[in-house]
């Protein structure tokens, strides 16, 4: 029995490093490990004759060095009738104007696109229904000829992104704190 104890105790023990030096770099790993992206939400496929600004959701990036252009230019697209979901800088360098988009979304880029002198549209492959505005360090400034509305795609359809919550009805908005006037956010100005 003595010599049992005496090879089993060792053992033991190194089998339990063994296994807490496996738990440690396990653990480790997973710690360390990168968080993965969320998969994105596939736009909602709407009907409609033709698309205005309205049914547009674009993001406003500054790809040069013009501090304040993405900003600039947001406020100019809000006040036609896009809405602007961000507006920021981006790490890519651009020098012209770029619209990207989902291929199924060209009418929607065809119409950002008309809004900048010198745009070039390039498709990638989001599926969000989101158009991205890069404005670069030779930005020509706004297009000569913008357009109200463009025909949708070849079906009537046009790809829009999906909303984050349900729509509330005016009849069913919460009411604010001891009726105060709710609080609209107003974006930062960068780019």
């Amino acid at each position: 029995m003595r010599v049992f104890r005496l090879v089993a105790t060792p053992v033991l023990l190194l089998g339990l490093l063994a296994f807490l030096v496996w738990g440690a770099s396990w653990g480790w790993r997973n710690l360390t490990a990168p968080i993965p992206e969320p998969e994105p939400t596939p736009c909602v496929t709407m009907t409609a004759a033709a698309v205005t600004p309205a049914t547009v959701s674009v993001r406003v990036l500054n790809g040069g060095f013009t501090s304040g252009l993405a900003y600039r230019e947001a406020q100019r697209l809000e006040g036609v009738g896009f809405t602007v979901i961000r507006t920021g800088n981006t790490d890519e360098r651009i020098t012209t104007t770029l619209i990207r988009g989902g291929e199924e979304n060209m009418p929607g880029m065809q119409l950002v696109a008309s809004y900048f002198a010198g745009a070039t549209i390039e498709p990638d492959g989001r599926v969000d229904g989101t158009i991205d505005v890069m404005v670069g360090s030779e930005f020509e400034g706004p297009g000569p000829e913008p357009l109200t509305e463009i025909a949708a795609g070849e079906d009537g359809t046009y790809c829009a992104p999906p909303s984050p919550s349900p729509s509330v009805s005016g009849s069913e908005a919460p009411a604010s704190p001891e009726g105060t006037p709710p609080v609209e956010e107003t974006p930062a100005e960068e780019g």
